[in-house]
């Protein structure tokens, strides 16, 4: 027989068997009379076909599919057996008394107690707070696009036909440089150029870098022209051609995209339900601790709390606070 017991059945059967025991468990009569047919007795404790169908149940399926001879269930039963002889064994070393056992204990029991909690809190999320979520949230699952942008300002006052003539030459000239100089491989020419040239005070000093904006933004902030000329760009590091505005005359390089997102209600349902319930939850957990601590006498000693030592961290003395 093979006695090896897989890694995930240890975990399994660890699991449940120590969160099962106690040391009231029935004689092997009554679980008999109890649980049904037993299928072995380990000393004084019946294993029966219940509990073993029990365990049995709660492997995955493709698990539960090895188990379908006498051969293989015997191989199951006999892991079962073998925990339990280490769980006697254990008991009778007085084991379960270890303050890390109780530690440990301790853990499941508040994390039995938090998953009953929140098995019971709230109920059905209704339409109108899924609906709410989603308004309140709507930048979440609507998104325009939007471009990064570097650019370039030479400053020219609308309605002064000479100065707008002798900016747009220059921005032009400008162009053709930066062009010549990135083809060359001069990396980051036109960064350069803008923390030289650029009349935008904002943005000179960061190589002319605006960020990440959506077209209806670039409308606002620059016209028109200038974002239609920003989205036409499609490569990374594409310079436009020059762009006249009522500011003036800008050049342009296309530094990064974010495509768009528009889901509406009925895709983005499941993701808000799942949100708020885990808000729902969360909320009855903490309405629980709030319940529990107004029923309570807590006291806290701030002067025990002070001096506990915590390795490698310093903490301050109380006079030191006062200062």
């Amino acid at each position: 027989m093979n006695t090896r017991t897989p890694s995930l059945l240890v975990a399994v059967v660890s699991l449940l068997s120590f969160a099962g025991c106690n040391d009231g468990a029935p004689r092997a009569s009554e679980q008999a009379a109890n649980q049904g047919p037993v299928v072995a007795i380990v000393n004084d404790r019946a294993l029966t076909t219940q509990e073993v169908k029990a365990k049995l149940d709660e492997q995955p399926q493709f698990v539960r599919g090895r188990y379908n001879t006498l051969e293989k269930k015997k191989e199951f039963l006999e892991n079962l057996i073998r925990f339990e002889l280490l769980l006697q064994e254990a008991k009778r070393q007085g084991l379960e008394k270890d303050p890390e056992v109780l530690a440990t204990l301790e853990k499941v029991l508040v994390q039995r107690l938090m998953r009953k909690q929140q098995e019971t809190a709230g109920g059905a999320i209704d339409d109108a707070a899924v609906r709410k979520h989603y308004e309140d949230h709507l930048s979440e699952f609507v998104k325009p696009e939007r471009v990064r942008l570097n650019h370039i300002l030479i400053e020219a006052p609308k309605g002064d036909a000479a100065k707008r003539a002798q900016a747009r030459t220059a921005a032009v000239k400008l162009l053709a440089d930066i062009k010549a100089k990135e083809t060359g491989g001069t990396k980051g020419a036109f960064e350069l150029a803008a923390a030289e040239q650029s009349q935008d005070a904002t943005t000179k000093s960061a190589g002319g870098d605006l960020g990440f904006h959506s077209y209806q933004e670039l409308v606002q902030a620059w016209g028109t022209p200038f974002a239609d000329a920003a989205f036409a760009l499609n490569t990374i590091s594409d310079l436009g051609q020059v762009v006249e505005t009522d500011k003036g005359f800008h050049l342009v390089k296309l530094q990064g995209r974010q495509l768009g997102m528009n889901q509406p209600l009925e895709q983005a349902r499941g993701r808000i339900e799942a949100r708020l319930t885990a808000e729902q939850r969360a909320k009855a957990m903490e309405g629980l601790v709030d319940t529990l601590r107004a029923k309570a006498k807590i006291e806290i000693k701030d002067d025990a709390l002070q001096q506990l030592s915590v390795e490698g961290v310093s903490l301050p003395s109380p006079a030191a606070g006062n200062h």
